[in-house]
């Protein structure tokens, strides 16, 4: 039975790549007919947010049936019409945007330049108006047209994602600076996932154990910082505090 069970799963996992291989395919698609259907502007990259996040909530509601994915994102509904708001998450795995994504239709990422070099899902993120992680003064002049349009403007402050069970990385300055030159609220979301599936280190193939079980909370809102070095300064460390605080509590669960 206990081998039974294991083989059930793993072909349950690897189907689940293709269908998820597909979805991205289908996205890829749509977003190639709106790139000729709609001129360059926000009403293309509005549309194009809509449809990513169509297409992210189908591969999660897909995960969910099939057993590969258990994620409570309820407290996401709090969020999902507010808008001018910077999100810092922090990073646990490579499904994070994805499962963000599925919750959050006016969302938009700053993304790692080798994700947006990518055939497909590069164009995609290009026409939904991702913004590409250059250097924090490349990143400030399309962060603020995306918050102009009402957006909300997703960073991964550590810079990469952690490996499981450890402390998060350290914390980047570029979401503090983006918020203060904006003038822009700052909304911490905290992911929470025993799962070590696309952790960094962990391969694309190899199955891990399932259901993949994830939690997503609303950590500490913050308004829009001043524009000076000290306000900077300790919405940093309020944030970095705040990725701290989570990992002791999901290690210490009789505490949280």
């Amino acid at each position: 039975m206990p081998l039974f069970a294991s083989v059930s799963a793993s072909v349950r996992f690897y189907v689940s790549l293709l269908v998820t291989g597909l979805v991205f395919v289908v996205l890829d698609a749509g977003s190639y007919v709106l790139r000729h259907i709609l001129p360059d502007g926000a009403r293309r990259r509005r549309v194009a947010r809509r449809w990513l996040c169509f297409m992210a909530r189908l591969a999660v509601r897909y995960l969910h049936a099939a057993g590969i994915l258990d994620c409570d994102m309820a407290a996401l509904g709090a969020i999902t019409q507010r808008r001018n708001l910077v999100l810092v998450a922090n990073h646990p795995s490579r499904l994070d945007s994805l499962i963000l994504a599925a919750a959050l239709p006016h969302m938009a990422c700053v993304t790692k330049a080798s994700i947006w070099e990518r055939g497909v899902l590069g164009s995609t993120l290009r026409t939904a108006g991702y913004i590409r992680h250059d250097t924090l003064l490349k990143i400030i002049g399309p962060a603020s047209q995306c918050l102009q349009e009402d957006c909300q403007l997703l960073l991964f402050p550590e810079g990469t994602r952690s490996r499981a069970g450890a402390e998060p990385g350290p914390i980047q300055p570029g979401f503090a600076a983006i918020a203060q030159r904006t003038r822009s609220a700052v909304q911490v979301i905290l992911i929470e996932t025993t799962s070590p599936y696309l952790s960094q280190g962990w391969p694309f193939l190899k199955r891990p154990p399932l259901p993949m079980r994830y939690r997503i909370r609303l950590g500490p809102h913050f308004e829009a910082p001043k524009r000076d070095e000290a306000s900077g300064r300790a919405l940093i460390e309020a944030v970095e505090s705040c990725f701290r605080s989570s990992l002791q509590d999901r290690e210490n669960p009789e505490h949280s």
